[in-house]
């Protein structure tokens, strides 16, 4: 309640420039929130009692302003950049310092599937990959929320790796002529400076208890076991990078090994299923704009391979989708399959939790929900139901948008990154040649 005390003194006895039927929302709500204001008559002279007052509080609906996105939206499209090396937990918003940390595009993606003028998402990369490490829990998400809006990338001019694990993730790839793809599969460097330092007079000897304790450590050259180990781990690395992709875009994970990491540009990348489309980089959004007005229908994603499209209109047959250059047009006009029976496993207990009645009101708590592997829709059920229903949100919000007015923010921003010095860039990029990557 503290919060709202410079609030309440801002707002009472003093001149607002707001339009009244905001003032109407804006007052019933912080009457609800006060809890000792039992009538409102607003400039018509109305009167509303309290139940009605949080009626027209819970009735408020902000419009995002586009300084307060982490993103920029263009027609409802909402573009993110995935730029330079991937890392995990970089604890930064947007890419900075040459790398793009998988937390800043979730919290990205997360905030883009709860704003409901966001209608699909654009993922502009360019990367050659990065750790492996918070990679592929990224796109698991991705592919969650891609049965929530669409989610297209484009490689303009590159997605390789780790890149391309993001990429096949999505709903529909899209490259440049000069777009570089592929490269599923994995590498790890094993530094041994045990020679150097022998010309330098310095002998590092390591105590340890653990007879694997020091595995691949810099001062002497891997032992076979230890090498057949990490080969083993990489192996397996790349066996489950290649799965993924393959269940992502619907192909056969043997194909996908086939390529042996090689990569591929623009046309040659299509054919061998790594993108769908070469477009131009600068007209990518507007052939996705184009492509969802053309479509017209809600998307229900089923994993690349197909996707059935339900009408707005059930009076009225489903008309097929314009086709985008290189595409086949799907004909919707025949029976589709039961979405009960193509939704298996992990898709169907996703779209369990987000279709629950208690969902309703509580969105963006059901999406994070959704996002637990280990969360079965039972057991969301129950703690939606908890929750109380999205009034007391609501009336957050227009008391936050007001306070905004004053100044005074009522949430907490989220900072983006600090300066890194020229000694931590240097350290970073030794460690980085002992961390596995993709």
């Amino acid at each position: 309640m503290s919060n709202y005390q410079h609030l309440i003194t801002k707002a009472f006895n003093q001149p607002l420039a707001v339009q009244p039927a905001y003032a109407r929302v804006f007052f019933s709500a912080l009457g609800n929130r006060m809890g000792v204001i039992n009538k409102l008559v607003d400039v018509d002279g109305n009167e509303l009692d309290a139940d009605q007052m949080q009626l027209e509080a819970s009735s408020y609906r902000k419009s995002r302003a586009a300084a307060t996105r982490s993103f920029r939206v263009m027609d409802g499209i909402a573009i993110i950049p995935v730029s330079g090396s991937l890392v995990h937990k970089l604890g930064a918003l947007h890419p900075y310092s040459g790398m793009t940390g998988y937390d800043g595009l979730l919290t990205k993606l997360s905030e883009a599937m709860d704003d409901p003028e966001v209608r699909g998402v654009m993922l502009d990369v360019d990367s050659p990959g990065g750790m492996v490490s918070g990679c592929f829990d990224l796109a698991d998400i991705i592919a969650r929320y891609r049965q929530i809006k669409p989610i297209w990338s484009l490689g303009y001019d590159m997605h390789c790796s780790a890149a391309q694990m993001i990429a096949s993730s999505c709903s529909r790839r899209l490259i440049t002529q000069t777009g570089t793809a592929g490269s599923v599969g994995v590498i790890m460097a094993h530094a041994n400076i045990e020679k150097m330092l022998e010309k330098q007079g310095t002998e590092v000897t390591l105590i340890f208890s653990g007879k694997h304790k020091a595995d691949g450590n810099p001062y002497a050259a891997l032992p076979k076991d230890v090498r057949e180990k990490l080969q083993g781990q990489l192996d397996a690395t790349r066996q489950m990078f290649a799965s993924k992709v393959a269940e992502y875009m619907g192909k056969d994970v043997n194909d996908i090994l086939a390529t042996e990491a090689e990569t591929f540009e623009g046309k040659a990348a299509v054919e061998i299923g790594f993108a769908d489309e070469v477009v131009n980089g600068a007209d990518a959004v507007a052939v996705m704009i184009e492509h969802l007005d053309a479509q017209g229908t809600t998307t229900v994603d089923m994993g690349a391979s197909m996707t059935t499209n339900v009408n707005n209109n059930a009076a009225q047959p489903t008309q097929p989708a314009a086709a985008l250059p290189g595409a086949a047009v799907q004909d919707t006009t025949t029976e589709q399959p039961d979405l009960s029976a193509a939704l298996t496993g992990e898709r169907q207990r996703v779209l369990g939790i987000l279709g629950l009645e208690e969902a309703k009101g509580r969105e963006a708590l059901a999406n994070q929900l959704a996002a637990m592997p280990s969360m079965s829709v039972d057991a969301a059920k129950t703690l939606l139901a908890s929750v109380p229903a999205a009034v007391a949100e609501e009336e957050t919000t227009a008391l936050d948008a007001l306070a905004t007015q004053h100044g005074e923010s009522l949430t907490t921003d989220v900072s983006d990154d600090t300066e890194m010095s020229d000694d931590d860039k240097a350290v970073g990029s030794l460690l980085s040649a002992f961390l596995p990557q993709k």
